[in-house]
């Protein structure tokens, strides 16, 4: 069920599952992404965990102003906010992507003292994507900015496997091995032209935050989880992040892409729920 709440004069959507008498888990989706890359995970939480999963300003079902903030640093703020709104003191938080980065820099930089434990699904470290990515997928979405029209082509071609699978190698291992309807949302989503202009924002933003040096100020217990054939965050960046924060506990799943949580559940799930589970 989408609920909508309003931060900053903007509505955001979000969707919540589990008994707000439970531990708050906040859920935040990466670049042209939306929450519901949570839904099998909150589904699996909603025992034990009041879980809050929203799409960030820009993306998904939430506004888009055309004149938007959508910089990881602010970013992380309205995540601040969106606690706040809740009445959450401390709270774990579970980024992936981008929304990684966002949930990093808020764990390292912004309320270290808040962030009960911070998960960091392929999130972004260093700011760099994968080559592939950063050189070719970045210059289709500056032209997209410019032409939203080419989105709307964009989405029309996505529905075809050959190209989809072409197109979004880079989310996936082995894309052909997911039932194609499971991520046509996630599709739909990335070819929305009216994410065209807080996409070029977003990624931006991104690519200028290094958060490489900020890692050891990070005060909670961390889970990096990560998959070994990531085509758009490359897998060194998880080594970064075990490297400045010797305490992080680090998995990296073989055979995987992007979405672990859509390609390896099981093994993604098992870890996530251990770690959630220790005092």
């Amino acid at each position: 069920m989408i609920n909508f709440l309003t931060i900053g004069g903007h509505r955001i959507a979000y969707t919540a599952a589990g008994s707000p008498s439970n531990p708050p888990v906040i859920l935040i989706h990466g670049l042209m992404s939306h929450r519901g890359v949570w839904t099998r995970t909150m589904e699996a939480l909603k025992d034990r965990f009041f879980c809050i999963a929203f799409d960030l300003p820009g993306f998904g079902d939430s506004d888009k102003p055309k004149n938007g903030d959508y910089a990881i640093a602010k970013q992380a703020g309205r995540t601040l906010e969106i606690a706040d709104h809740f009445g959450f003191g401390e709270f774990t938080v579970i980024g992936h992507s981008m929304g990684g980065q966002i949930a990093t820099y808020l764990a390292a930089r912004l309320a270290p003292q808040r962030v009960h434990k911070l998960v960091s699904v392929d999130g972004v470290v260093t700011g760099r994507l994968a080559d592939k990515v950063q050189n070719v997928t970045r210059r289709m979405v500056a032209v997209g900015a410019k032409f939203p029209s080419s989105y709307r082509f964009s989405r029309i071609l996505s529905e075809w496997k050959p190209l989809a699978y072409r197109a979004f190698d880079v989310w996936f291992y082995k894309p052909d091995e997911l039932p194609f309807q499971a991520w046509s949302l996630d599709r739909r989503m990335a070819t929305n032209p009216e994410i065209a202009l807080s996409t070029v924002k977003a990624w931006d933003s991104l690519n200028a935050t290094n958060l490489t040096v900020h890692l050891r100020d990070i005060l909670s217990p961390t889970l990096v989880i990560f998959g070994k054939q990531d085509g758009t965050v490359p897998v060194e960046q998880a080594y970064i992040f075990k490297e400045q924060l010797s305490s992080a506990q680090l998995l990296v799943i073989d055979n995987c892409g992007h979405f672990p949580m859509y390609e390896k559940f099981e093994d993604y799930m098992r870890t996530l729920e251990g770690f959630l589970k220790e005092p």
